[in-house]
């Protein structure tokens, strides 16, 4: 059984997590662009796109970005490369690069360094990344928007209600609504109001921890889950403004 989950991880790169995630999102009608990857420590790696549903894409595409309308979930796939990398080598690999110091007691049965590959584990929380959404309207929602302390209320609790009923399958869910000051005339004759500048409903999904929860089939189950919610969030979205 070992054996035959370390053989399935040997099949698991980075880029290949990757297009998973692209297809799950393709499968639940939405459509990704602006796709951009790089680093952001040593040892971690990111891919981020602007995923729509897909006839807003394609007016997107067509450069009619004017009558764009949509609200749009940024997408990122953050993967711990030392996380994969250990999932991918196995016990008895990561024992092959790992030595006992002269001196040390060795186990009875170590390798030919003096490692024991049954006594190496992965920490309970390392985890080989993370699946984040962040749902947004889009900037022209806000602007047009006539925004009073009731009425941005009532949108903070609308999101909040957005945030639970959508996000029941994500690890973590947050609501963020950043304020822009409004004044009328000189700022010393009367207080400034506040109205919602940036309006986002945030979600995030671990991928599997690699010691228990490993293979393709795991992280297809995971994109699936975010790419059901992103989907949703965006017409819940949709919905709340067309209400206000």
């Amino acid at each position: 059984m070992r054996g035959e989950r370390e053989a399935a991880l040997t099949q698991l790169t980075r880029h290949q997590m990757g297009a998973a995630l692209l297809e799950a999102l393709r499968q639940a009608g939405l459509g990704v662009r602006d796709l951009f990857e790089g680093r952001q420590e040593p040892l971690s790696w990111f891919f981020r796109g602007l995923a729509y549903d897909q006839s807003e894409l394609d007016i997107l595409e067509s450069g009619a970005v004017d009558v764009l309308h949509s609200p749009s979930a940024l997408v990122e796939l953050a993967v711990d490369e030392m996380a994969l990398a250990c999932a991918n080598l196995g016990a008895e690999g990561l024992a092959s690069y790992l030595a006992v110091p002269p001196g040390a007691d060795s186990a009875p049965d170590a390798g030919p360094e003096g490692v024991d590959p049954a006594g190496l584990l992965l920490h309970p929380d390392v985890r080989l990344g993370w699946m984040n959404l962040d749902v947004a309207p889009p900037a022209l929602w806000l602007e047009r928007r006539e925004s009073d302390p009731a009425a941005d209320e009532r949108l903070a609790s609308k999101l909040a209600r957005l945030a639970q009923e959508t996000g029941d399958e994500a690890d973590s869910v947050e609501v963020h609504i950043e304020g822009a000051l409004e004044a009328e005339g000189a700022w010393a004759e009367a207080p400034a109001g506040v109205r919602p500048a940036g309006v986002s409903v945030y979600f995030s999904f671990e991928l599997p921890r690699v010691a228990e929860e490993p293979g393709e089939r795991e992280l297809a189950h995971v994109f699936e889950c975010g790419s059901r919610t992103a989907a949703t969030a965006l017409e819940r979205m949709r919905s709340i403004f067309r209400e206000e």
